[in-house]
């Protein structure tokens, strides 16, 4: 330095990178906007997967809640989501031993309280979901352009800010307006933010998993009423009587099985099937195969007509006499299937299509039938749906306009006993189908269930749309495969969740990210409650011999 240069004149070295000051502010941060803390350095974060934060004192978040980080110093407006997955309170004068000194010298809670003090504040953290380039207009702002990976790195310092209601709508691919789709609830939180899914998520398939009393069931006559203001005809196996008060209210069709009026047709059932129903059947013997080639060969010559036990009777003795059998063999078989007459739910011709098409709504209420039973109703009642819109879609695209309009939902209850994970089960077989082309034969499937993990997988992994209550550990495990992006600790917090939230997962073109939802108020009244056996009773003392 030269010898007479004042000594005020000398530059020292920067110190602190201007870049990173406040002066420095790029791109201010819009008045539409609410900030509610600032993300800090904590345990290798922020990174690309995930950050914590320091919340303001008044301010306060929930789990699964979508919040934003704002870039404002890259110089344009950049936005990067964040699902709050975890908060914590850190207050180091309550630590174990200075809380216990305090509390044996009276001294009670002698420190400054959050906002004052220089120790305490509440931690957020949780995982970054997508980037959003906005766009500001005045106190407004929109996204522009569709979100893309995180690819910017969040910077200790950025503004952690509250979303509007627009961008979390966007964030989880809810539609804008009730009316356009498929009104289910809202975001879980205290503001409002309606959940509408778009429409056609009936056609990819639902499913509802929970335990009982957690709104499984709630959740489904939500569905339900969704489907039918779209016109959308509804068959619902009810087995545990729930959606009967709802069906009433509307006026619908409730078939309480057995019903003189209710009957399936032999040509609904298949071969294998009928060997199962018969009484008293031995697969491999000769009789077992009379039945089965005559029933094989009364569907193929009827066309999916319906035919009767006599028809099968004859068909029996016709190729008995073809085939040389011993008389015997005949007689047994024709005594075996006319055995079947006594069977409630065998016999008969209900057209399931022409009553759903009638009633629009049909409840087949199966509490008083056996599992066997039931199952067997289940795949006939989902192979005629699945017939009639083949056939619709074939005239759909002959150009026949009216069929270009036929879809249908078939919803089943404790679905894990109509489609279990064995695959010998052949109502399970049938679900398979229905799950993996239901959309190009126009039926969509809403399986509810508080079992899942005995739920057929490959049924399981094509339900699009997944509304998860709280369920057992080895449940949640058991579906993990499914849960697409939904927080793993967002789901550990499912249990303790108020009734009525759940947890909701999906493709992406139904479910952009997974959140948690609380499922609106019905319209229709519930049914099947927890009878209150111990109202009005009372409790009184034992009295024993001595």
């Amino acid at each position: 330095m030269p010898e007479n240069q004042p000594a005020a004149m000398v530059e020292l070295p920067k110190l602190i990178d201007e870049r990173e000051g406040d002066g420095d502010v790029g791109c201010p941060l819009p008045s539409a906007f609410v900030q509610i803390g600032k993300v800090v350095h904590w345990e290798g974060t922020p990174n690309f997967l995930e950050i914590a934060a320091v919340l303001e004192p008044q301010s306060d978040v929930r789990p699964g809640q979508f919040v934003g980080v704002w870039h404002g110093k890259r110089g344009h407006p950049v936005l990067t989501v964040v699902q709050v997955a975890n908060c914590r309170d850190v207050n180091p004068n309550e630590e174990p031993v200075l809380a216990v000194a305090r509390e044996r010298l009276g001294l009670g809670a002698a420190y400054a309280s959050e906002g004052t003090s220089t120790r305490i504040h509440r931690l957020m953290e949780g995982p970054t979901v997508e980037e959003l380039e906005l766009e500001v207009l005045g106190e407004s702002v929109r996204s522009n352009g569709p979100a893309f990976a995180v690819e910017r790195l969040i910077r200790a310092g950025d503004p952690v800010v509250l979303l509007t209601d627009d961008l979390i709508a966007e964030t989880i691919g809810s539609l804008p307006k009730p009316e356009n789709g498929l009104h289910t609830g809202e975001v879980y939180g205290e503001r409002p933010i309606q959940v509408t899914f778009d429409p056609q998520a009936l056609q990819m398939h639902i499913g509802i998993f929970g335990n009982p009393g957690k709104g499984k069931s709630y959740s489904s006559g939500v569905i339900m009423e969704e489907a039918l203001q779209w016109g959308i005809p509804t068959l619902i196996l009810d087995i545990n009587g729930e959606m009967i008060a709802a069906a009433r209210s509307l006026g619908g069709l409730i078939l309480t099985l057995p019903d003189p009026s209710f009957g399936l047709s032999l040509s609904l059932i298949t071969s294998a099937e009928l060997l199962q129903v018969a009484p008293n059947i031995q697969e491999g013997t000769i009789y077992a195969e009379l039945i089965e080639l005559a029933h094989d060969r009364l569907r193929s010559e009827k066309k999916g007509q319906p035919f009767t036990f006599a028809d099968l009777v004859a068909k029996i003795q016709e190729i008995g006499k073809q085939t040389d059998a011993k008389a015997p063999s005949v007689n047994t078989a024709c005594s075996r299937v006319l055995a079947l007459e006594h069977d409630p739910v065998v016999g008969g011709n209900f057209d399931f299509v022409e009553a759903v098409v009638k009633h629009r709504l049909v409840v087949l209420d199966c509490r008083y039938l056996t599992l066997r039973q039931t199952r067997l109703i289940a795949a006939a009642a989902a192979r005629e749906l699945q017939r009639v819109g083949r056939e619709m879609a074939r005239k759909a695209e002959a150009g026949d306009k009216s069929a270009a309009d036929w879809f249908s939902i078939f919803m089943v209850d404790e679905a894990h006993q109509v489609a279990p994970s064995d695959e010998g089960v052949v109502s399970s077989q049938v679900m398979f189908e229905i799950a993996r082309m239901g959309r190009h034969v126009r039926t969509g499937l809403v399986l509810i269930s508080q079992s899942p993990s005995d739920l057929n997988p490959s049924v399981l992994k094509r339900l699009q749309l997944r509304f998860i209550f709280a369920l057992e550990k080895d449940q949640l495990r058991a579906i993990q495969g499914v849960m697409a992006d939904l927080d793993e600790r967002l789901v550990a917090k499912l249990p303790k969740l108020p009734r009525g939230v759940c947890g909701v997962s999906g493709s992406s073109e139904l479910v952009r990210h997974g959140f948690l939802m609380r499922v609106r108020e019905r319209r229709t009244p519930v049914g099947g409650t927890t009878p209150k056996v111990f109202a009005g009773r009372t409790k009184t003392p034992l009295k024993t011999s001595r």
